[in-house]
C-alpha cells in the first residue's frame, strides 16, 4: 500500500512552495494545505499516472526540469483549490475579498498549472536518451505505460503538434491528452468508418487521388468534433487561451450561464462545420466510385418508366 503523499516529499521547504506559486500566503504551512494538495495530486495523477508521479517525486536531482514542472503544477493547483477556503477564513476575520479578486486569482493559478503541465508532459513525451539519468528515464518509461499514452496508437491525430496545426490549441499538451478519450469516442461513433474506408484502399490511381484529398478533410472533421465534445464537457478554464479568448467571460468576472451558452453555440458551430466536411468527403467518394448523386437523375435506373404529361 502506497504511503500517503505529503507536500514535503516534493518540496524541500514551504519557501520553495511559495516560489512556485506567486501570491502564496507566507504565513501558512504544509499542514494547512494538505487537504487541497490531496485533491490536486489526484487530478495530476489522473493524467500522468501514479507511478510516473511517484517517479518524479523520487528524482534526486533537485534542479531537474521535470521535477520543477511538477512542483509548479502541484503548487498552483493546490492554491487554486484552497482559495475558496482562504476567502471564507478572511471573511471570518473581517477581511474583505471580492468575488472578482478571487476569480482572478483562481484563473491565474489555473493558468500557471496548465502551463506547468504542458511543459511536464512535453518533457515526458520526449525521446528517451541513454544520456538521461536513470530516475528520469524511469519516469518517462512509466509515462508511456499510462492509459492516455497507450491510447495514442488507436488515434488518427496522435500528436499535439498535428492537433495544433489543424485546430490551434497553443500547443497545449495537457489539453491534447485530456481530449484523447474524446477523440477515440468520435472515431468509434462515426468518423472512424471513413478512415477504415481509406485504409482498405483501392487498386487504381483514382482512389489514391481521392485518399490524398479526403484525408486532410477527415482529420479536420475529427479534430473539430473532438473540440466540440470538449466544449460540452470541460470547464472553460481548462481550454487553451486561444479558445478561451472566444468568450467575453474569460476575464476576471465570470458568468456561468453565459459561458455555458456560448460554449454550446461554438460546439454547435463546429458540429455544422464537421457535417460540411463529411459531406464533401461523401461527394469525393461517390465521384471516385462513379456515382452522380448531385444531379436530378442520380436516382434513376434504366428500367424506370417515363411518363410524359401533355
Amino acid at each position: 500500500m502506497n504511503k500517503k503523499f505529503q507536500l514535503n516529499q516534493l518540496f524541500a521547504s514551504y519557501a520553495q512552495f511559495c516560489n512556485c506559486a506567486p501570491g502564496a500566503d507566507t504565513s501558512a504551512d504544509f499542514d494547512s494545505l494538505q487537504g487541497s494538495a490531496v485533491a490536486a495530486r489526484k487530478r495530476i495523477v489522473a493524467i500522468i499516472g501514479n507511478n510516473t508521479f511517484s517517479d518524479i517525486v523520487s528524482i534526486e536531482e533537485e534542479e531537474s526540469g521535470i521535477k520543477d514542472f511538477l512542483r509548479a503544477a502541484m503548487a498552483n493547483l493546490t492554491l487554486a483549490t484552497q482559495i475558496i477556503f482562504d476567502a471564507v477564513n478572511r471573511r471570518k476575520n473581517d477581511i474583505n475579498l471580492y468575488k472578482y479578486e478571487m476569480e482572478g486569482m483562481k484563473r491565474s493559478y489555473m493558468e500557471n498549472y496548465f502551463n506547468a503541465m504542458d511543459s511536464l508532459i512535453s518533457e515526458l513525451t520526449e525521446e528517451i536518451s541513454a544520456d538521461d539519468p536513470t530516475d528520469i528515464r524511469l519516469a518517462m518509461e512509466d509515462w508511456r505505460k499510462t492509459n492516455y499514452y497507450k491510447m495514442l496508437s488507436k488515434l488518427k491525430v496522435d500528436t499535439a503538434d498535428e492537433f495544433d496545426e489543424i485546430y490551434p490549441i497553443d500547443l497545449s499538451y495537457l489539453f491534447f491528452f485530456r481530449c484523447v478519450p474524446l477523440q477515440k469516442e468520435v472515431l468509434d461513433e462515426s468518423i472512424g468508418a471513413y478512415f477504415d474506408r481509406l485504409e482498405q484502399g483501392g487498386e487504381d490511381q483514382t482512389f489514391a487521388e481521392f485518399a490524398q484529398k479526403a484525408l486532410p478533410m477527415l482529420k479536420r472533421a475529427l479534430v473539430k468534433k473532438t473540440v466540440a465534445k470538449a466544449l460540452r464537457r470541460f470547464d472553460i478554464l481548462e481550454f487553451p487561451a486561444t479558445i478561451r479568448n472566444l468568450f467575453d467571460d474569460n476575464t476576471a468576472t465570470r458568468s456561468g450561464s453565459d459561458e455555458a451558452s456560448r460554449a454550446l453555440q461554438l460546439a454547435t458551430q463546429l458540429d455544422g462545420e464537421v457535417e460540411d466536411l463529411l459531406h464533401n468527403v461523401d461527394m469525393l467518394l461517390d465521384a471516385q466510385e462513379g456515382n452522380d448523386f448531385l444531379s436530378f437523375s442520380a436516382e434513376n435506373h434504366p428500367d424506370d418508366n417515363m411518363y410524359l404529361m401533355p
